[in-house]
Formats: C-alpha cells, structure tokens, sequence
C-alpha cells in the first residue's frame, strides 16, 4: 500500500513541475533615469514591431503586444499567438534605475465563450525581444 502512495506523489510531482517557468523575466539598471529608460524601450519596441497596449506614467510601466500568426495548429479552435512584453522602470537605491523587462507568450483560442488566451512558454520571440531591449536600453 505503501509504494501506491509513493507513486501517486510522484506523478503528481511530476505533472505539476513539468513546464517549467513560463515568462522570461530580465532585469537591468541603466544610469538613466526611469523616463528616460522608459523612452528608450518605446522607442526600441516600435522598431520591432510591438504596439503598446497600456502605460502607467505614475509608476513607469508599459505593456506592449505583438500578434504572430505565422504558427499554425491541428486545434481548428487555435487561432494565433501573442507575445507580449511587459516593462517596468524605478529608480533603485544605488542611484541607478530599475529596468525589469517581462516577455510572455499566449495561444488564442477562439471558444464558444469568445477569444480565450492560454499562456505558455515564452516564445523565441518574446525572448529575442527582451534581451533586445536589455541590450539596447539597459546598460550603464
């Protein structure tokens, strides 16, 4: 009876901890300071082709989107991915700024309640992106 136990714990370990982390997550602390950073990400996601879904001014965060329908799936209710990519500059107690720059994935999926979004493992995409932008904007 023992070992039935151990077993069921064991699939459960395993179904549970199996994907791993979704979101890539990045941090960097450029000398700018926090608008300015904030500039430099703008500028830099439009050049790779996000569009801004919102932005806090207040607290220095931005959330950009880019849709991707180059994937394909046998799913006939699969309709496309979405990477989005998700910002947030402050200043830090070193003097330096905070840049935390968050890449995320989700499949969309069109059901008989409307749209619904799945997350999943951030994509190369959404990768290549934020080290792009930690590249370009983060460095001292």
């Amino acid at each position: 009876m023992r070992s039935h136990s151990m077993l069921g714990v064991l699939l459960l370990l395993g179904a549970c901890g199996g994907t791993g982390s979704l979101p890539v997550a990045l941090t960097a602390s450029p000398s700018s300071s926090p608008p300015d950073a904030m500039a430099c990400v703008k500028a830099k996601l439009d050049t790779l082709g996000y569009t801004p879904t919102s932005y806090d001014q207040t607290d220095m965060r931005l959330t950009a989107r880019r849709v991707d329908n180059s994937i394909q799936r046998a799913d006939p209710q699969y309709r496309r991915n979405v990477d989005r990519i998700e910002i947030q500059a402050a200043p830090a107690a070193d003097g330096k700024t905070s840049l935390t720059i968050t890449g995320r994935s989700y499949a969309e999926y069109e059901t008989h309640r409307g749209p619904t979004e799945q997350e999943e493992r951030a994509s190369a995409n959404a990768r290549e992106t934020a080290q792009a932008l930690v590249n370009a904007c983060g460095r001292s």
